[in-house]
């Protein structure tokens, strides 16, 4: 059974797919960021503009353009400078990380521009194996991501038949000031002795570990375990290098988010991205299921 058929056991999306095609009208968003924000964009646009039998315009300049190779379909316009967008009527989100089902309650009658970070799963469910075949890492990234890993296998003298591979992001940088602030919290050292221990039964997992903090990390990254630690790459080269994987230890961000998501298998995550007491606390739904998947574990 697929990630996708075992969500529906617990939810319907609300976003569903018509037929209906506008030739006139689109769907806009404006990226704010970094890469997983953009994701997220892209894939709430882009299941947002499906349920309108509309449009996503997506920018030749777009980073989501110049890291995936997005194409011209039923449901995207690739457009060279986004004049389509520039009398788009603006329809603003009331949490970001929500699903807010009034951002998509109108007609394909004019052109709209949603937003602003749209980081919820609801919004493109019901397109989620279409996206999986739309974001496909550009060949050059896709082959730094295949060296890696190759090079890791190489190492342990073994094939990717024989290992399970287990993609941990440690996100730090900017969330160690943001939860000293108390906007969001951060992934802790307990937490990642908790979910490799909870991968520990898998068949012969080696640990491959991208973080923006890999001095913490080696430092505090649980030992007794095969572990790698990939240093020195670009965002997208880690993101292709996890997506890559075949389950994932998610920490905190929508990075980590879209790390978990491409891997497509088992996927633990921090409990409590924000406190209860926390500035961002409001922007989540009240059992954070708007923003993590439901069948993602806890931890």
């Amino acid at each position: 059974m697929s990630m996708f058929s075992s969500i529906a056991k617990f939810t319907t999306s609300p976003v569903s797919i018509t037929n209906k095609q506008s030739t006139e009208f689109y769907v806009c968003v404006k990226y704010m960021g970094r890469l997983g924000s953009n994701l997220f964009q892209f894939a709430s646009g882009y299941g947002i503009a499906a349920s309108k039998g509309m449009k996503l315009v997506v920018g030749e300049s777009d980073k989501v353009y110049q890291i995936f190779q997005i194409k011209d379909s039923k449901n995207i316009l690739i457009s060279t400078n986004k004049h389509e967008c520039d009398n788009a009527i603006y329809r603003k989100e009331h949490k970001t990380h929500s699903y807010d089902k009034d951002i998509v309650d109108f007609k394909s009658d004019a052109t709209y521009r949603v937003g602003r970070y749209l980081q919820s799963w609801k919004y493109f469910h019901n397109v989620s194996n279409e996206l999986r075949e739309i974001l496909k890492f550009r060949s050059h990234i896709q082959t730094k991501a295949n060296k890696l890993m190759e090079n890791v296998l190489r190492k342990y003298n073994t094939s990717r038949e024989n290992v399970t591979l287990i993609a941990v992001h440690v996100r730090r940088g900017d969330v160690v000031t943001l939860s000293l602030e108390n906007v969001l919290s951060i992934a802790t050292k307990e937490y990642f002795e908790k979910a490799f221990q909870y991968f520990r039964s898998y068949s012969s997992p080696i640990f491959v570990v991208c973080s923006n903090g890999m001095a913490w990390s080696k430092a505090n990254i649980p030992k007794n375990y095969t572990v790698e630690f990939m240093d020195g790459n670009l965002p997208e080269e880690d993101l292709a290098l996890m997506a890559s994987c075949d389950h994932m230890i998610s920490s905190v961000g929508s990075f980590s988010w879209w790390a978990g998501w491409f891997t497509n298998g088992t996927v633990t995550f921090y409990k409590w991205p924000v406190l209860e007491d926390s500035k961002r606390r409001h922007t989540f739904s009240s059992d954070f299921m708007d923003f993590f998947y439901p069948h993602w574990i806890g931890l």
